[in-house]
């Protein structure tokens, strides 16, 4: 990856004030590995021509890194701000200029005496802008995405030489000793678990969980599978609170078991009465796979509430 970005977001405020800062720009081809891909700052994908601006002048031979990350880590946290993308040799979608909460995501690791005049200007206002959200709050990041084992399918894939060890290494290494017997180290393979087991993926909740090198490792979760309820979809939080009613038999431990995975200790009902504890909660919570795979507390939510809690007079 190099120090360019692509995809920002000019009306954005660390864009536009106090400075407006004037960038170098080239146009470069698309490559081949974006062609058929979008990312949140591409939603249509990304034209046969595209634009890109300089973050750094006189890059050195050496080696000089950018920092990436991709939407399989922290993307998911409600109030995630994606400002830039980074110019990477891997992917679509790798972020360069990032906010989560009173926490910003610079990835260009430059010199300051080689960045360019519209780099300086957008971190000046990159600290205008965090002072305004020095008050946020924000939640604890736990364990990636699933979203990362999507990017194994695609990544390398249309190279003349595909890159194989994200299929073959990578994909299998981050999946629980269980649910590796049921993978293929081929793409055609990735691509069929991913069909059939992405959405009832979860991981966070147990030693098992970790891992020393990938940092976590992915289970999927059979009770919400056989009820045929995604874990991270608000329907099927409501059809778990339904059958912990008037569901029966095997079906209702399911669901008990799945509001118990998922739905944080500190949270949940103390009477057991679910209807009731959804009608409450159901405009303050969000589901959180970086934090965990739970339902918890939307930290937006919270910042509203303290701050119309300290607008009261005493």
């Amino acid at each position: 990856m190099d120090h360019l970005g692509h995809g920002l977001a000019l009306d954005h405020a660390i864009f536009n004030r106090p400075h407006l800062p004037k960038f170098e720009w080239v146009d470069r081809e698309r490559p081949k590995h974006y062609v058929g891909f979008t990312s949140p700052l591409h939603p249509k994908g990304v034209s046969a021509t595209y634009r890109l601006a300089k973050f750094e002048r006189d890059k050195p031979k050496m080696s000089n890194p950018t920092i990436v990350s991709h939407e399989g880590f922290f993307t998911d946290v409600p109030g995630f701000e994606n400002f830039a993308e980074g110019n990477s040799s891997k992917m679509l979608g790798s972020l360069s200029l990032a906010r989560q909460g009173r926490h910003f995501y610079w990835g260009y690791s430059i010199d300051p005496a080689r960045m360019t005049d519209g780099a300086k200007d957008t971190l000046v206002n990159v600290l205008y802008y965090m002072y305004e959200k020095r008050g946020d709050l924000t939640v604890p990041f736990v364990c990636k995405t699933r979203k990362i084992l999507r990017v194994y399918t695609h990544l390398g894939r249309d190279r003349q030489k595909p890159y194989m060890r994200g299929v073959e290494e990578h994909f299998p290494n981050q999946l629980v000793p269980k649910w590796r017997e049921t993978y293929t180290p081929t793409f055609a393979g990735a691509d069929a678990w991913v069909a059939k087991y992405l959405p009832y993926v979860f991981s966070g909740k147990r030693e098992i969980h970790k891992d020393k090198r990938y940092k976590t490792r992915f289970e999927v979760d059979e009770d919400a599978m056989a009820l045929g309820t995604p874990n991270a979809e608000r329907t099927s939080l409501e059809r778990w609170v339904a059958l912990s009613k008037t569901g029966k038999g095997e079906d209702r431990k399911r669901a008990m078991r799945c509001l118990e995975r998922y739905v944080r200790a500190n949270l949940r009902p103390e009477d057991g009465d679910w209807g009731a504890w959804y009608q409450k909660q159901k405009g303050r919570i969000v589901f959180v796979e970086s934090a965990g795979f739970w339902w918890l507390e939307d930290p937006r939510v919270l910042v509203r509430e303290l701050d119309v809690k300290a607008a009261k007079p005493k």
